[in-house]
């Protein structure tokens, strides 16, 4: 309530916040309370159990002196007072008993008279019949002649909000620490719900007062409680400084989108972000990532305000994404901020994914509201066997490169289909088809945004060259939009960023990208599209960042997998090929994406095995990756009988030349083929590997010859030689060279087709 004080009427620190709200509890004051943290759960709305030690309505059974009534006098013929709550600018606030219902725990608010009073009351019937669980009730309202207009209120004892930051900064380990953060967002879901529950055009309401001191915490539920506030959305009511909307009129003429930056500054004010708004667009700036030395240490220097904030801050990009879904919130342009209480949550949940996600390295799933996920896995060529090109040059390592910009602007994610387009029902339903035919297919449609935001991608897809076509469509689509919209559309950026990628112009579709991260903080898909930036642009930690945050939320987005896989095996270290390996490894069974990463950890594997020095790693390694082999035919999937030679090639390869420089001996070798799956055939000793090699550079130069690449052509030489030079020395050296045996056996077939002299004169002889 407006003006209300830190203490009761006694004068003593307040014994509930009641509700009333607005009780500025001052620190170092804590009330007595007990907090229990929930399990582990991906549900963005869940909180701890606070518990208060002492109850207001505990300190006995009698009533205090100096209420409003005499003792034994009820209010209204209903209503015992027990003793004060608090007070404010709006009224003061009773316990009471109901003695009619049950004799249950009420809340008295006497009005004061006058002007905001009088508008409370002319909505009361309005405020009873609000029933929402997040939103304190008012059972009932009334008059008594000595005291004047009252509200009966649901009675709620717990803390405010504003305790609960004052607790968590004081004690951040009774929160979990960094988990806190995560707390505050479940406070943004549930309050959201009540907002959106007011904001429902049928009820056309506002609350207009939102602060942490009008929100409390009550066991495992929140309420807000100071309902006085409550009225018609556009017209005039009470609100506080430094939580109000630059866009409130000057009487506190509110709309819900000005109730959406007073829940972001409260959320801020919680989380202890920056001193004002105006840090958060500092603090969600890509520049925050550049310093970083590792990418997901959050007392990195390069976070300044981190160690201003009221618990420690969230690992990694969380940082960035809760400064920027604050951010937008508390936008001065109204455009810039959310529309609807609805659009804010879907946010406020992703972001909370990935905090969740960050600080366990669990997963925290839910499908995109907004993308749908792509079938791709954007691995280049890390997760398929090696094409034939790779023995054009056998003894170099293999770069594992990322695919071109083209492809990805073609793999992307797509974003879902809007709701209040003409198409969205036709653009649901429609088959990832041919591009030509897809264009086929729309071509009579009526014009609308959506679709010719399909026609542009669709026309990326199409061929090389295609830009200028897809970059008309684009422009369609942003004229029906509107000059007025079309700026703070995020989906303009995002095919802006496509088109700059069919472009390579990497610099600036990242800059398209970060205006869609930076409007949809909570999705995946642009934080996807700026770490495949940052890695074009030699930005490694920056890659690493946005691609493990994509990653740990969804393992089985291949796309962020192999890119954080990239990156880590660019900026190298001990420990980075094992690292790469386990990402690969907690790609789940179920995703489409399975067997490319079973295959990448083959070959992250092998490049392993070539770099150890000691033989004691080698023959680890070596038993690591057969194994790897012998699950990736016989479990995961592989079944191409092609890719099956080009990574059995791969590993032989590996075995020789570990024997080679002398990493691996002939009994390790014998060792390595014991306890290997018989079903992989590796040879027992040197002479029958390369036996096996030879028979596999055979079978990979059929491959090369039948290739439709021209380059294949002379790889199926190299091959071809390969294959000779490897076998063990006998009578044949060279495929130009046959042995003996070879030369015998052709001249005697030769002999035997040949007809001697004397036959042939006979045969003459005969015919004459």
């Amino acid at each position: 309530m407006e003006g209300a004080s830190g203490k009761d009427a006694s004068g003593e620190p307040p014994d509930s916040g009641g509700p009333f709200g607005q009780l500025v509890v001052m620190a170092p004051y804590l009330r007595a309370a007990h907090v229990e943290l929930p399990e582990e759960s991906p549900d963005p709305s869940l909180l701890p159990t606070i518990t208060l030690l002492e109850r207001a309505a505990s300190r006995g059974a009698e009533p205090d002196e100096g209420l409003p009534l005499p003792p034994g006098q009820l209010l209204a013929g209903q209503y015992r007072l027990m003793r004060s709550l608090g007070y404010g600018g709006m009224g003061e606030v009773y316990l009471a008993l109901d003695t009619e219902v049950d004799h249950r725990e009420v809340a008295i608010k006497i009005l004061h008279p006058g002007q905001a009073a009088g508008a409370l009351v002319r909505e009361r019937r309005a405020l009873v019949d609000l029933n929402h669980d997040d939103i304190i009730r008012v059972f009932n309202y009334g008059h008594h002649p000595e005291v004047g207009d009252f509200l009966v209120l649901q009675y709620v004892d717990g803390l405010t909000l504003e305790e609960v930051r004052a607790r968590a900064q004081v004690n951040p380990a009774e929160f979990g620490g960094s988990r806190f953060h995560e707390f505050v967002l479940a406070y943004g879901v549930r309050i959201l719900a009540a907002l959106g529950h007011l904001h429902d055009r049928r009820l056309g309401k506002v609350y207009g007062d939102l602060k942490p001191d009008n929100v409390m915490h009550d066991g495992t539920t929140t309420k807000i409680v100071d309902v006085g506030s409550v009225r018609a959305a556009g017209l005039p009511g009470p609100t506080t400084e430094g939580f109000r909307a630059p866009t409130v009129g000057p009487n506190g003429e509110s709309t819900g989108q000005d109730d959406l930056f007073s829940l972001g500054e409260t959320l801020r004010r919680l989380s202890g972000l920056g001193r004002s708004p105006k840090d958060l667009a500092e603090l969600g700036s890509l520049s925050m990532l550049s310093g970083l030395d590792t990418p997901t240490d959050p007392d990195d220097p390069a976070f300044p305000e981190a160690h201003a904030m009221t618990t420690p801050a969230p690992r990694g990009l969380g940082l960035l994404s809760l400064a920027r879904v604050l951010h937008r919130a508390t936008r001065a342009e109204p455009a810039e901020r959310f529309a609807t209480a609805r659009e804010m949550e879907e946010q406020l949940r992703g972001v909370f994914r990935e905090l969740r996600s960050l600080r366990t390295g669990t997963e925290t799933f839910e499908p995109s509201p907004l993308f749908l996920q792509s079938p791709y896995a954007l691995d280049g060529e890390l997760g398929s066997a090696p094409p034939p090109a790779r023995w054009a040059t056998p003894d170099t390592p293999a770069a594992f490169a990322p695919p071109s910009p083209t492809d990805v602007a073609r793999r992307l994610p797509v974003p879902r289909p809007d709701p209040d387009d003409a198409h969205h029902a036709e653009l649901s339903r429609l088959a990832d088809a041919d591009p030509e035919a897809l264009l086929q297919h729309t071509g009579d449609w009526r014009e609308s945004p959506e679709v010719h935001l399909l026609r542009c991608r669709v026309r990326l897809r199409a061929s090389r060259g295609a830009t200028e076509d897809a970059l008309r469509e684009l422009r369609s689509a942003e004229a029906l939009i509107g000059p007025e919209r079309a700026p703070y559309d995020w989906r303009l950026d995002w095919h802006r960023g496509l088109l700059a990628l069919a472009r390579d112009h990497v610099t600036a579709a990242r800059r398209h990208f970060d205006r869609v991260y930076a409007a949809i903080p909570g999705e995946y898909a642009p934080k996807l599209a700026l770490g495949y930036c940052a890695e074009r642009l030699g930005r490694w930690h920056e890659a690493l960042t946005f691609y493990e945050a994509v990653r740990l939320r969804n393992p089985s987005l291949g796309s962020a997998v192999f890119g954080a896989v990239r990156a880590s095996l660019a900026l190298g270290g001990e420990q980075a090929r094992d690292e790469a390996v386990r990402a690969l490894d907690a790609v789940p069974q179920h995703s489409r994406h399975r067997t490319a990463a079973r295959t990448a950890a083959v070959r992250v594997g092998v490049e392993h095995v070539r770099t150890a020095e000691r033989a004691d790693e080698v023959a680890e390694r070596l038993h690591e990756v057969l194994e790897r082999l012998a699950r990736l035919f016989h479990a995961h999937g592989l079944t191409d009988e092609q890719a099956r030679v080009r990574m059995t090639t791969e590993v032989w390869e590996t075995v020789r030349y570990a024997l080679a420089r002398g990493a691996l001996h002939p009994p390790g070798l014998a060792a390595l083929a014991a306890a290997a799956d018989v079903r992989l055939g590796l040879p027992s000793d040197e002479p029958g590997l390369r036996r096996d090699l030879s028979r596999l550079y055979l079978a990979l130069a059929h491959q090369a010859a039948r290739s439709p690449v021209p380059e294949d052509a002379a790889v199926a030489e190299t091959l071809l030689d390969r294959a000779y030079e490897v076998r063990p020395p006998a009578f044949r050296h060279h495929r130009d060279s046959p042995w003996l045996g070879k030369r015998l056996t052709d001249w005697l077939r030769t002999v035997a087709h040949t007809p001697s002299a004397k036959t042939a004169r006979s045969r003459r002889t005969a015919h004459e």
